[in-house]
């Protein structure tokens, strides 16, 4: 069945549990957190572990970058959520409506650090 096939109601209900599933994790949504507030259009990897370790209060840096690069970006990037060019190092946000409004809800839920 592709894509076409599919009621566009029940593509947005998968689509927002695809969403759902990737903001689940803490660390995905820091990522996120950053990529959205931050000044440039992208930012570095290395920028995204130094937000990741003040955030979490970790020295472990190395633990922190090889969870970001195996686990969290390419989870992000098959969401379609961010864009990451591994040779340059940079990440960029790519918003929509309904993840904005998901951040949007769940930032004002979660613990302030």
């Amino acid at each position: 069945m592709s894509t076409f096939d599919v009621p566009s109601s029940q593509q947005d209900a998968d689509r927002l549990g695809e969403l759902c599933g990737v903001i689940a994790k803490k660390r995905r949504r820091h990522v996120l957190y950053c990529l959205r507030d931050a000044d440039e259009a992208t930012v570095t990897v290395e920028e995204l572990v130094q937000s990741l370790v003040e955030r979490a209060g970790d020295g472990d840096r190395a633990r922190i970058e090889r969870c970001l690069h195996h686990v969290s970006l390419p989870k992000l990037v098959n969401a379609g959520v961010i864009e990451h060019d591994r040779r340059s190092g940079c990440v960029r946000y790519r918003p929509s409506p309904q993840l904005e409004q998901l951040l949007e809800q769940v930032s004002a839920l979660e613990p302030r650090d």
